[in-house]
Parts: structure tokens; C-alpha cells; sequence
């Protein structure tokens, strides 16, 4: 198989690794709906068996504006979908033995000792006492920490308190972000409960303290060029901006531009490195990462991780085997609760019938808030990535109904 990096490979017939070509051709028509009903400017979609190109089609546009098609090589803000690359990036220097999943964080951020669990009162009068247990490198993997996000309208006084001293402002860097969060109170004690936060930036800055490098840099020469994901970056450079995408909401009735493209601040370079959110991507590249964990580790050559590392990071890390409904998630999150555990990569499936929708037990993978989304099913050795640019990504179950598809059209 010839792949290119910044392409993808040639596609073979479907029934070469047994799935169906009419079957498949439902997707067409199921992504083309999307667009004729104006739900979505456009998307892409592609998947991978058995380390082969079986499906890669574009529909609508990246750009309504201009007439600019989308495109396999169009470059889309990922958001979360930047998650699982900066875990995979941090279980490298697990592999180099710099730290242990349960060790305490104040080991390397001495700046998280001692912190305190909110119980009570307000934001400006908050009751608080101290944690049961440090935070460790497992809980912020898999969400546990009991860190937040401080999003617009939730109600929660911690929330609050992150909103009111602008936790996560584009004009911090990492260490100064980690400052600012550990200053403030948990949500809950850590392992206790499940909650979306910037658990996977704080793995950024550990991985600045553990490797002396800031983690773009450490990105870059660990993760992405070894794999060849040459347009995966957290600014569009100038000669790359005619690839990137508009990004769309739909408030009321048509659709209408959330971000342009030609003046987006993605094409100014932040300070903030999110490794929770900030990389733009393409489908190309986020196959290539995909592919690597579908192969335990390995794409082309190159070995980012060890298969063992790969089979023991996409179980679940949730205790007693619980799912996130039973771990007490609520509000966003990129995934379903019911039936779904988390593993130190994104969600993982682990009980197929209590999941909402069609899937392998131990199917692992995460979204992003724009409607990308990949998964990796190993039971039925599939690596598979969506893109669109949608806010919010979650408004269309676009992405449950491609599980399904993709699924059915497995014949042998």
C-alpha cells in the first residue's frame, strides 16, 4: 500500500475485506441528506479494514461563500479530537518511565499540593475542605480529576469561579493555566466522579515538565512528523489557509458562519498550546493517527507506542469496570454515558447492548465540538474518521448513524 503523507491511500473493493459495496453506498446517500436538508455545509468521511482504504468521499462545501468543495484535504478545527493526540503523546514518556499513571501530580506540578474540594455555598463564599486523595496522572487521562471546564451557563459555583478568573484565556501559556486551575477548588475527589474539563491540558504541561520541552515542540517531534501528519497544527500557516474551512452553526433557520476561515484566530499563533482543544487537522492526518492505534502502535515503520501500550491504554481506567453514567457524568461530554467506560485515550465501549448505538465492545475513540469524530473498533479492525465543521457537533447524531452503517455493511 502506497500513503503518501497529506493523502490518503487508493481505495480497494469492499468485498476484498469483507464488506459490502451496496451496502456501503447507503453512506452516500446518508451524508448527502445532511447537506441537501442544509443541516450541515459539508463533510468527509473515510475508514480503514485491515489496514486498507475501503470507503473516502466529500459532500457539500467548506466554505458556502465561495463555492470552495469540500475536500479530503480541507483542514478542519478538530477541538477535542486533539485529546486523544496529546494522551497518546504523554503515554510515550509513560513508556520512558517519567512518571507512573497513580502517581501523585504534585511529584512534577508541585503546584496542585493540598488541594481543596468544594461543598458548599457560593463562588464568592465557597465552603470547601481538603481533597481525600491527590490527583494523579490516571485521573486527568480519564477525566476523574475533578477539574471542570467552567462553561457558559453551567450553573455550578466552581464553574463559576473558572469563568470569573478567565481560566483558559488564549493569553496564557500552559503553566500559567495550571497556576490559575490549581488555585481554585474540585469539583469532587479525585476518582470519585466523572467530568469533562482541562484534565488533558494539564497532561500538556505535564508533558513540558517531563520532557523539558514545551509541549507544540514535544508534539511535533514525537508524534507528528514521525508519522507524517504534516497538516496537523495549532496555526493555519498562510499558505495553507485556502484549505481551511468555515466553520457553521444553525441558531435559527439557515445556516450561518460561526468562525470564517479568513478570519479565524486560528490563524494567529496562541499562547495557550491547548492539548485539550487547540489543533486543526485534516482527514488524511487524523487517519494516520487512527491507523497507528488500529495497528497497536505502528504505522508505516514507525512506532509511536508498544502494542502492549495500545492494549492496555483503550481498556477501560474507570474504577470497577464502571461506565460513565455509573461515575456520575453529566452535562457535555463527546460521548454517550450509559454502556461506555474511559479508557486513557477517549471513551471505550464496554457493553454493546447498553450503548445507545451499534457497536463493538472495546470500540474506542472521541469527538470533537465542530462534529469530527474517529473510532477505532478492533474487534472488526476498523480505524474511521468524520469531519465537518458544525457547532454544536452533538445537535445531529450524524455520527452514530455512520457506526451503524459502516457496521451493517460487514458481510463476512
Amino acid at each position: 500500500m502506497s500513503w503518501k503523507p497529506g493523502t490518503l491511500p487508493e481505495t480497494i473493493a469492499p468485498e476484498n475485506v469483507g464488506m459490502s459495496s451496496d451496502r456501503l453506498s447507503l453512506i452516500d446517500a446518508y451524508l448527502q441528506g445532511y447537506i441537501d436538508q442544509e443541516k450541515l455545509a459539508g463533510s468527509s468521511f473515510a475508514f480503514m479494514r485491515r489496514g486498507e482504504l475501503v470507503y473516502n468521499k466529500s459532500f457539500g462545501h467548506a466554505s458556502q461563500a465561495s463555492g470552495q468543495a469540500m475536500s479530503t484535504d480541507t483542514l478542519h478545527r478538530i477541538y477535542s479530537m486533539s485529546k486523544p493526540i496529546t494522551s497518546v503523546a504523554l503515554l510515550t514518556l509513560y513508556e520512558k518511565g517519567k512518571f507512573q499513571l497513580d502517581d501523585p501530580l504534585e511529584k512534577y506540578l508541585p503546584e496542585f499540593r493540598n488541594m481543596q474540594v468544594f461543598t458548599a455555598g457560593s463562588a464568592a463564599l465557597p465552603a470547601v475542605r481538603h481533597a481525600a486523595a491527590s490527583i494523579t496522572p490516571r485521573h486527568l487521562m480519564t477525566h476523574t480529576s475533578g477539574l471542570t471546564y467552567g462553561f457558559k451557563g453551567v450553573p455550578h459555583a466552581v464553574d463559576q469561579m473558572y469563568r470569573h478568573f478567565k481560566v483558559g484565556d488564549e493569553a496564557e501559556d500552559l503553566a500559567t493555566l495550571a497556576g490559575k486551575i490549581a488555585k481554585l477548588p474540585l469539583l469532587f475527589d479525585p476518582g470519585t466522579s466523572w467530568n469533562y474539563s482541562y484534565s488533558t491540558d494539564m497532561q500538556a504541561r505535564l508533558i513540558e515538565v517531563l520532557s523539558g520541552m514545551t509541549f507544540d515542540q514535544y508534539l511535533q517531534e514525537t508524534l507528528l512528523d514521525p508519522l507524517g501528519m504534516i497538516d496537523t497544527c495549532f496555526t493555519v500557516p498562510a499558505d495553507k489557509i485556502s484549505r481551511f474551512s468555515d466553520n457553521y452553526a444553525r441558531p435559527k433557520g439557515p445556516l450561518k458562519v460561526f468562525d470564517e476561515a479568513a478570519s479565524s484566530p486560528y490563524l494567529s499563533e496562541q499562547a495557550l498550546k491547548s492539548g485539550g482543544g487547540g489543533l486543526v487537522s485534516t482527514l488524511p492526518d487524523y487517519m494516520r493517527f487512527g491507523q497507528m492505534l488500529a495497528n497497536k502502535g505502528e504505522l508505516e515503520g514507525v512506532r509511536i507506542l508498544g502494542r502492549k501500550t495500545v492494549e492496555y491504554a483503550t481498556r477501560n481506567h474507570l474504577p470497577d469496570n464502571k461506565d460513565m453514567e455509573a461515575m456520575g457524568a453529566g452535562g457535555f461530554s463527546e460521548s454517550a454515558f450509559r454502556g461506555v467506560g474511559f479508557c486513557l485515550l477517549g471513551s471505550v465501549c464496554i457493553d454493546a447492548v447498553a450503548a445507545p448505538n451499534m457497536q463493538s465492545e472495546g470500540d474506542y475513540g472521541w469527538g470533537g465540538a465542530a462534529g469530527t469524530r474517529f473510532w477505532v473498533d478492533p474487534t472488526e479492525e476498523l480505524a474511521c474518521v468524520f469531519m465537518t465543521q458544525f457547532m454544536p457537533g452533538g445537535r445531529y447524531p450524524v455520527q452514530e448513524y455512520l457506526r451503524h452503517l459502516v457496521l451493517s455493511a460487514i458481510v463476512d
